[in-house]
């Protein structure tokens, strides 16, 4: 597909128009896969990453402590704000994107579906957005791989194939992109995961998943 940049303002845009219009109540709801969040919450996350980067404002040592404050600072700012300041800032994250920080764009096609889920929008599932993540997301997990001496993992979606990396595959999960994406970025549960189809030994890559990113501790409910 063209330059990763152009599939993360493809799913910006699908966002705003997701949530332009929302009346309080609906900007209120919880988001299932983010449960410490609102829909308000999750749009001033995804906005408020890249204005903050482009303006300088980095995260230091505590990463999760600079996350949070980036949603408590936007608390109550209107959602058409939201929006425009995240525009404004476009070039600056597409420079970013091209230039190799491809996990803006995984976190933002993540959070587009669990927005999705939260407002009881789902669509998008085979979108070339969700494809051009699967690999990144993929190599995240690398480290866990090599800690534990484990082959690859493996993504075979009805003929197209994601590898972690260059290894023997230790385990192929045979799904979509849009459910590799969702079991990759920690979106099911440990029972979810292993009903899965599969070959290989699914446990070490679960334990994997699992550190990288919390599992839930329910399904979401995403079908």
């Amino acid at each position: 597909m063209a330059d990763l940049s152009d599939a993360y303002h493809a799913t910006r845009e699908r966002i705003g128009g997701l949530v332009r219009g929302l009346d309080e109540k609906a900007l209120a709801t919880r988001v299932p896969a983010c449960p410490d969040w609102d829909v308000h919450d999750l749009l001033a996350h995804v906005s408020g990453m890249p204005e903050a980067i482009a303006a300088g404002d980095l995260p230091g040592d505590d990463l999760q402590a600079w996350l949070d404050g980036l949603v408590a600072q936007r608390t109550g700012v209107p959602v058409d704000e939201l929006l425009d300041r995240w525009a404004a800032c476009a070039d600056a994250t597409s420079a970013l994107i091209d230039g190799g920080v491809d996990l803006i764009l995984i976190d933002v096609v993540c959070h587009e579906h669990d927005l999705r889920g939260a407002i009881g929008q789902p669509g998008e599932r085979g979108s070339p957005e969700v494809r051009a993540i699967v690999q990144s997301q993929l190599e995240a997990l690398v480290p866990g791989m090599k800690e534990r001496g484990i082959g690859a993992l493996v993504v075979d979606a009805e003929g197209i194939q994601w590898a972690s990396h260059l290894a023997k595959p230790g385990c192929t999960l045979r799904v979509d992109p849009w459910e590799a994406s969702r079991v990759l970025e920690s979106r099911r549960t440990a029972e979810e995961i292993r009903a899965l189809p599969h070959s290989g030994d699914v446990e070490p890559y679960i334990e994997i998943i699992a550190e990288h990113l919390p599992l839930p501790v329910a399904p979401l409910g995403e079908r």
